[in-house]
């Protein structure tokens, strides 16, 4: 742009230089003209050819521009005579020109070491992706180490759950698919440990009801004898009518107390019986709290006897044997109802859902099952009662595995034994 705004001022002198008068007052109004009709034009001046000023007209207004710089054009006449012009260069264009001057001469500092520059480019990259890849192996090697331990555990674990131990359990923090896998494994361990556990007492309650069922048969046999037997005694010393009234205040104790040892003997003998014939589950779709309400509004024994709270949590589809399911909430009831003697008893039956199983509670008010109890309290013919059998927490512990369920004992809120029952949510059928 320089040069060719340079080449326009040439150009524009040469057309001033055309018909210019040879000197007098006619060269001056033909400078004066061209200053005035020649844009830029600053300065114009013919020159003799000794290079002396013959004439001169030099512009008085400013720049219309702004600041500028001089640049010059000159034109030699035929005659000798030198026409020298000086035109405005706006200053900014010297300033651009040094600019891109500055501009080229850097990059051709800048061309020469380019080879140095990407030699210097490549090293870096290297160096950078050298250092990134250490970075992701030591952290590949962390991370790989890190699961690899946590693998190990598992592993672990589950040999120890092939040797039998089933309180095994693993570390399951975290939310990566190995946390996951950590959390179903302990899941299924817990239930194998329950269904071990449910196995375990469903067997031991069978070789107890075989139990039963022969002592049932071993002292039944010779109760009825032994009562006709003392019958047939008793008549005979009647018979005789000595009337010795010592043998006879003898022989009414004896009968009293015969009498009562044979009566026991005969309850033992029902509830062994009883026990052993107790029937398998044939559950049923039913409403849980429906059940319970049902339950005491058809107990009047149990009512007469005491105060029976229910509280209902919602509704409870669950799958359950009526009869057996009576027989546990009567002998849960009962239970509460001795504990709370010789006052009148307040029984509280709950019935709540939590997730995917009901909850079915039965509390007292009593003075609450020692901890050193709570542990052997469902065990077969333990009992803290002299007319007890313990066949009653046991029967309905069986039923109520039975039903898929489980049952814990453990304190009420308030003072008094709370009994607890999970059973699970039966599927609704649509």
């Amino acid at each position: 742009l320089f040069q060719a705004r340079k080449q326009l001022y040439g150009e524009q002198a040469r057309t001033v230089a055309t018909g210019l008068p040879e000197n007098g007052p006619a060269l001056k109004r033909h400078l004066e003209v061209a200053l005035r009709r020649t844009p830029r034009l600053r300065r114009v001046a013919v020159l003799d050819a000794g290079g002396d000023v013959v004439e001169e007209v030099e512009a008085t207004q400013p720049n219309p521009e702004g600041e500028w710089r001089a640049a010059q054009a000159r034109v030699t006449l035929p005659d000798g005579r030198v026409l020298e012009c000086t035109f405005a260069i706006e200053a900014r264009f010297f300033a651009e020109l040094d600019d891109a001057r500055e501009i080229a001469e850097l990059y051709q500092g800048a061309a020469q070491l380019r080879p140095q520059i990407q030699r210097n480019y490549v090293r870096a990259f290297g160096a950078i992706l050298l250092a990134w890849a250490v970075l992701a192996g030591a952290v590949g090697a962390w991370m790989a180490r890190r699961t690899t331990r946590r693998v190990g555990r598992l592993v672990d674990a589950t040999r120890a759950l092939a040797r039998g131990n089933l309180a095994v359990q693993v570390d399951a923090s975290g939310s990566d698919e190995l946390a996951t896998l950590a959390r179903a494994f302990n899941a299924m361990v817990r239930e194998v440990r329950e269904s071990r556990d449910r196995i375990v007492y469903l067997e031991k309650i069978s070789g107890w009801q075989d139990v039963a069922r022969r002592l049932a048969h071993e002292i039944k046999n010779p109760l009825t004898p032994i009562q006709l037997a003392f019958q047939q005694l008793e008549a005979r010393l009647r018979a005789r009518g000595e009337g010795d009234a010592e043998l006879d205040g003898l022989l009414r104790d004896t009968r009293e107390i015969v009498g009562e040892e044979i009566g026991t003997l005969q309850r033992l003998t029902e509830e062994f019986s009883a026990f052993a014939k107790l029937p398998d589950v044939n559950a049923e779709p039913a409403e849980l709290s429906d059940f319970v309400e049902e339950f005491v509004r058809t107990s009047p024994q149990l009512t007469g006897a005491a105060e029976i709270d229910v509280a209902s949590g919602g509704r409870c589809p669950v799958a359950l044997d009526r009869l057996l399911m009576r027989r546990v909430l009567t002998n849960l009831v009962r239970n509460a109802i001795d504990a709370a003697q010789p006052a009148r008893a307040r029984v509280h039956v709950g019935v709540s859902r939590e997730g995917d199983r009901a909850v079915l509670t039965v509390a007292d008010e009593g003075p609450g099952i020692p901890p050193e109890v709570r542990d052997r309290m469902f065990d077969p013919y333990y009992t803290t009662r002299r007319e007890g059998t313990g066949l009653g927490l046991a029967i309905v512990k069986k039923i109520v595995l039975q039903h898929g369920g489980e049952i814990a004992a453990g304190a009420r809120p308030g003072g008094g034994a709370s009994f607890a029952i999970s059973l699970p949510i039966a599927e609704q059928q649509g």
